[in-house]
């Protein structure tokens, strides 16, 4: 047996293991461990339950990168990567040609606002009144997102079509990067079930945006709640980050309901799009926000994800100064026009 290295291991993280096959030949088993036992490890494969290897068989083990590698996240197109942050954030849709015409019950722009990116497949007057039409049959905005200084965002501008809220930024990072060396902190519970008490942790972060009555799950809710957990909930694989109160002296029945800090991540192919960080006031500054997106980043890594984005207003210069400090770095901007008159 010659499994140097695995007595320093610890579960949760991710080894290579030489193994020697009946034959005389060897294939390499690439996982996060799960359990190292005397005579076995239990290794889980990328998006597989963990399988079971006898030590006696292994050749070789060490240690590799929390996440796999690949390219440059900066390399990624832009297009690609606002198609691929689409179904992060979305309700209600239809297609128009490579565009997304969607609405969200009103609430929140990206949600609400049609996608303009690549070719609607007619001409672009026609698009737009398309944009316009939708959006009028379903009680928002004739808004659309479009890259800053795209095609569409000029051809658009030509129209008419005028600049409205913040210009927001898309910061990329290595999933690698992000994680570093470390394990999940304890402290952060990942889970991809949508708890009640995630959802009202949702509601305190966003008080004059949203109304805890719009979040009623019983036959009298609003639509508009019905939106907002269609958007948080739905088109997986997505997962919940949250911490529990950690105050000494805090109730661990109601800890365990009311979480102090939460995220939320979506994974679309190689790419992890965080979401929803926010942490109760008096709780701030414990390293709870980090410790959550590095926790969603492991679950991620474990679905093939490489890479990382956020969406962040232009002039949230805190936020970007601390994303700045895991390697996060700006990729492009987008921002939403909505139609004249």
């Amino acid at each position: 047996m010659m499994d140097i290295g695995l007595d320093r291991a610890r579960p949760g993280e991710r080894w290579v293991l030489r193994c020697r096959r009946p034959d005389g030949s060897a294939t390499d088993v690439v996982g996060w461990l799960a359990a190292i036992e005397r005579a076995t490890v239990q290794i889980a494969p990328e998006r597989s339950d963990p399988v079971v290897v006898d030590r006696d068989v292994i050749i070789l083990a060490r240690r590799a990168p929390a996440a796999r590698g690949g390219p440059d996240p900066m390399r990624t197109p832009v297009e690609e990567l606002e198609r691929a942050a689409r179904p992060g954030w979305i309700a209600h849709h239809e297609p128009l040609g490579e565009w997304t015409l969607r609405d969200g019950g009103g609430f929140t722009a990206r949600a609400n606002s049609a996608l303009a990116v690549g070719d609607p497949g007619v001409s672009l007057p026609e698009a737009a009144d398309r944009v316009v039409a939708y959006a009028a049959a379903h009680g928002i905005e004739p808004w659309v997102q479009v890259i800053v200084d795209s095609a569409e965002d000029i051809a658009l501008r030509g129209l008419g079509w005028q600049p409205v809220y913040l210009v927001t930024d898309v910061l990329v990072c290595r999933l690698t990067t992000l994680l570093r060396d470390g394990l999940p902190d304890p402290r952060v519970g990942v889970t991809e079930q949508l708890s009640e008490g995630w959802v009202r942790a949702y509601g305190r972060s966003r008080p004059n945006r949203l109304h805890q009555a719009d979040l009623r799950t019983d036959a009298g809710h609003r639509t508009d709640g019905a939106a907002v957990r269609m958007i948080l909930d739905g088109h997986p694989p997505r997962a919940f980050a949250a911490v529990a109160d950690p105050s000494p002296g805090a109730h661990a029945a109601e800890a365990a309901h009311e979480p102090v800090a939460i995220a939320r991540g979506h994974l679309s192919g190689p790419w992890l799009g965080m979401a929803a960080v926010w942490t109760e006031p008096e709780h701030r500054r414990r390293g709870l926000a980090t410790a959550m997106m590095r926790a969603l980043g492991h679950w991620a890594a474990r679905g093939g994800a490489r890479n990382a984005y956020l969406q962040v207003a232009q002039d949230n210069h805190a936020a970007h100064d601390a994303y700045g400090r895991l390697g996060f770095v700006r990729h492009h901007s987008y921002r939403y026009l909505t139609a004249p008159g």
